[in-house]
């Protein structure tokens, strides 16, 4: 009997390439997107992926929607928390609904499909959770508070669920993904408005200077990288690292992390803001993200830095 994957937020990105390796590998996929109608031709040649329509911040209809996944397959096996977006942009400016959002979708909606599968995998007494958090919840970046946090406590939680569920056989695994080149940098949600005198005043150039080292970097890790990941977390679920740094980029700041003092660090992510990056520094995260790469695409509205 083939196994069966369920993945959140499968229209693009890791969730997209996710879908399309298990499915090759002979795995029954259950994926979800917020809206069908807007994808009516996903996935249609992959004969062993059912799509569903879910907004993990609805948690009834997470509900019912594990509960006719589980019912349409019988027996899960993996769950992949992977729906989620990026709030980017100076705290000061940024909203509580912005933030609240945030938390909504990358911490309870996460916590919400979680809490519907749990019981799935605790009467089978087997199964396994993968939770995508960021390389943003090892070290995080300036301008991303909320969305670095959110993923901090995805980390928390993996970790936490991860004894507590060990009793009834069920694995819970992290990835921490670098840059990839997923949609998250075309769906960001700007915590900046162009003509707030706060912005304009204190942060535009350093805000400026952040994105603009963003959009230097044309080619990053590509997300089949993310989706190899998984595949080994979950084809190998009791064995191998809980929490998987990802990316020549995250693996990179980590160690560096590990090396400097506390200050030293912060003066060097600092450095990322207070001037524009340079050709050098350019060319060496060219250098660092390697060969298993694709070109990102960033969409920055112009009236936010010129």
């Amino acid at each position: 009997m083939n196994k069966t994957i369920f993945i959140t937020g499968t229209n693009s990105g890791f969730g997209k390439s996710m879908v399309e390796l298990f499915a090759s590998n002979g795995w029954n996929v259950a994926g979800t997107v917020r809206n069908k109608s807007e994808h009516p031709n996903l996935f249609k040649e992959l004969l062993n992926v059912k799509l569903y329509e879910l907004d993990v911040t609805n948690y009834l209809q997470v509900e019912e929607v594990a509960k006719a996944v589980i019912a349409d397959f019988k027996k899960i096996d993996a769950v992949v928390n992977n729906a989620g977006y990026c709030l980017i942009g100076p705290t000061e400016t940024t909203t509580m609904e912005q933030i609240e959002r945030q938390y909504n979708t990358n911490v309870f909606g996460l916590m919400a499909v979680t809490k519907a599968f749990i019981p799935h995998f605790r009467e089978n007494k087997d199964g396994i959770f993968i939770n995508l958090a960021s390389a943003s919840a090892r070290f995080n970046y300036p301008f991303i508070a909320s969305y670095g946090s959110s993923k901090w406590a995805v980390r928390g939680i993996s970790e936490s669920l991860g004894i507590e569920l060990s009793p009834f056989g069920i694995e819970v695994k992290t990835i921490y993904p670098g840059a990839h080149a997923t949609k998250i940098f075309t769906k960001l949600d700007q915590g900046a408005i162009a003509d707030n005198p706060v912005y304009i005043k204190n942060y535009k150039q350093y805000y400026a200077n952040f994105l603009g080292a963003q959009d230097a970097v044309e080619n990053v890790t590509s997300p089949n990288n993310i989706a190899q990941e998984v595949f080994k977390a979950v084809t190998n679920p009791k064995s191998g690292k809980l929490h998987i740094v990802s990316g020549k980029d995250a693996k990179f700041l980590e160690l560096l992390k590990r090396i400097l003092s506390q200050r030293a660090f912060q003066k060097q992510q600092a450095g990322a803001i207070l001037k524009p990056i340079s050709a050098s520094g350019a060319k060496f995260f060219k250098w660092i993200f390697g060969s298993n790469v694709e070109k990102v695409e960033t969409v920055i509205p112009e009236n936010l830095t010129k």
